[in-house]
């Protein structure tokens, strides 16, 4: 049943009464030509989602070249600059099947994607703000129907190529949120922090060092400064800029300049208990990294010699 025409004729009287048969058959014939462009639309629309779910179920997966995959979404017209996020959503009533007509709807009115893995819908989403699109996610499917649905999301991120490690990351969210007892919300590895770390089957700790301190060392690197060193020393002064500087054999403002300068680039949140916390582990292991990185490097030249 795709819908229903209803004819009204304005006329009364015995012409009318003359006309009903031709305007019956005209009717039919309406609504036979009417069904016929439904359906062929209905096809295409079909036909296009299946290829646009195996395109993102192998962006998912990884397979494929970068260039084949680019090909493949530059003709069903997605947008390659990005940036994209990706929302992992397990409705928690069984729902599946509902949620994915939900999804269908959804991301096409978002210009998205949309995929099914391990009982859950996956979407990948135009935007920046990966916790805001996993909280209109979940207000949404959960309001479609009638029950909780736990969402865990990551990114942005902009080549495709990368969807398949922001999944990975967007589904350690989801686990790290169950495991939490945090059934029926919303995580990101933002607001999961170090904890998401932990609660991962395979942690990635040069993720989590570059999500907290990645703008400080990247400046370090590219201005030839020393951030990530009067960081150390801040903390390790027990926040007092004037013992920092004395660690650092430097000028108490040299200290104060630094640390604005930090806060332009981590925000100033970065001071509050909780992310500083975090900074702190970053700090840790991006210098235990760096030793372990050497240690290879010595050992390799000493093998080489």
């Amino acid at each position: 049943m795709l819908g229903t025409l209803l004819l009204a004729p304005d006329a009364r009287g015995a012409a009318a009464e003359a006309d009903t048969a031709h305007r019956n058959q005209l009717l039919a014939l309406v609504a036979q030509v009417t069904a016929l462009v439904l359906l062929m639309r209905r096809s295409a629309a079909a036909a296009e989602g299946q290829v646009r779910d195996e395109l993102f179920n192998d962006l998912l997966k990884g397979n494929g070249s970068a260039a084949k995959l680019a090909e493949r979404a530059r003709r069903l017209g997605v947008d390659l600059n990005g940036p994209y996020v990706v929302v992992v959503a397990r409705p928690e009533g069984g729902s599946l099947g509902r949620a994915v007509i939900w999804a269908s709807s959804y991301t096409h009115q978002l210009s998205g994607l949309k995929g099914v893995e391990g009982g859950c819908v996956v979407l990948m989403l135009p935007g920046t703000d990966a916790g805001t699109a996993a909280r209109a996610v979940s207000d949404e499917l959960s309001t479609a129907l009638g029950h909780p649905v736990t969402v865990g999301t990551a990114g942005p991120v902009k080549d495709l190529t990368a969807i398949s490690g922001t999944y990975q990351e967007a589904r350690c969210c989801l686990d790290a949120l169950t495991a939490l007892g945090g059934t029926g919300g919303t995580a990101s590895p933002r607001e999961l922090g170090f904890l998401g770390l932990l609660l991962s089957e395979s942690p990635n700790t040069g993720q989590f060092i570059n999500s907290t301190i990645g703008p400080v060392l990247e400046y370090d690197a590219q201005q030839r400064t020393e951030l990530a060193r009067t960081l150390e020393a801040y903390f390790a002064s027990a926040g007092s800029p004037t013992r920092a500087a004395e660690s650092l054999h430097v000028h108490p403002n040299t200290v104060s300049r630094r640390l604005e300068r930090i806060s332009e680039l981590l925000g100033p949140e970065w001071l509050e208990p909780a992310q500083a916390l975090e900074v702190q582990l970053a700090l840790q292991m991006q210098r235990t990294r760096r030793a372990l990185l050497g240690r290879r490097h010595d050992q390799a030249g000493r093998a080489i010699g």
